[in-house]
């Protein structure tokens, strides 16, 4: 189990996943800045959506080290308003990728992403506007965690997400919000990509891979970003628990030997209760 606690470039391996058709690099980022946070957009089809989400972080990416990397997704004509919506941009970086689900759009973000710390915010989500750049870096920085974990606020609703009680963290297969999760791009390479049979969970089947590691998680209770709960993840839920399902039977022996363990712990209290007292 991981330590949860309240309160470059990657090799080999992804080289293919970071040869994309075209790019936009803004001269902004220089060599000298080293590579802080890379803001990873998944999109297809959404031009408000995907406006909305680099307003949200031009801010961000004024700070030096933060970039955001678009994989865009969308028909040739929508292609091209992207492109023009986001020339002038600061830090921002352009890839156009042949669709092929989400879970591959998220690895070809991965295998261009430079810096120590990924953020997967997709068109249609934003970051929080009280969310200050340096702030936020100040916590990458300072932190001693591999993933941080912070709140979101539900859209149009505005309802905000709260972490369950330490009781309920495990497995983390529902209650970890991705796109207020940044994780640390290290553990990609140890631990592996995004699984591509999952259409819509191939995060929670992520999270049950990497959690199970031992790593220490920063829950932090601030709201990090606006999300869009219209998302199919959150509209069809049915879909959502037969995947879910599917990770437990692909995890089951891990999951079962987590089981066992912390069971051991309760079974040694009552032993030390019963002979020793």
């Amino acid at each position: 189990m991981p330590d949860v606690r309240l309160p470059s470039e990657i090799p080999g391996k992804f080289a293919a996943a970071a040869d994309f058709s075209k790019e936009q690099t803004s001269s902004v980022q220089s060599s000298l800045v080293p590579a802080i946070l890379d803001i990873i957009t998944v999109t297809k089809d959404d031009l408000e959506g995907i406006a909305a989400t680099i307003a949200s972080t031009r801010k961000l990416r004024n700070c030096p080290g933060v970039r955001q990397i678009i994989i865009d997704g969308s028909g040739a004509e929508l292609q091209g308003k992207i492109k023009g919506l986001l020339a002038g941009e600061e830090s921002l970086q352009y890839h156009w990728q042949q669709p092929g689900g989400i879970a591959q759009a998220f690895n070809h973000g991965v295998g261009s992403a430079r810096g120590s710390w990924v953020w997967f915010l997709n068109g249609g989500d934003q970051a929080h506007p009280d969310l200050e750049g340096r702030f936020l870096l100040q916590v990458l920085e300072m932190s001693q965690a591999l993933i941080i974990i912070g709140d979101i606020i539900y859209q149009p609703s505005g309802r905000r997400y709260r972490h369950p009680p330490l009781t309920a963290l495990w497995p983390p297969l529902y209650w970890v919000p991705h796109p207020s999760t940044l994780m640390k791009r290290e553990l990609f390479e140890r631990y592996g990509l995004f699984d591509p049979d999952f259409k819509i969970a191939m995060d929670g089947e992520l999270w049950v891979r990497f959690f199970s590691k031992e790593m220490v998680i920063d829950l932090l209770s601030i709201p990090l970003c606006l999300y869009d709960e219209n998302g199919v993840s959150n509209t069809d839920i049915s879909a959502v628990n037969r995947e879910a399902d599917r990770i437990i039977v692909k995890n089951f022996s891990m999951l079962f030997k987590i089981w066992l363990r912390s069971g051991n712990y309760l079974y040694q209290a009552l032993k030390r209760r019963l002979f020793f007292t």
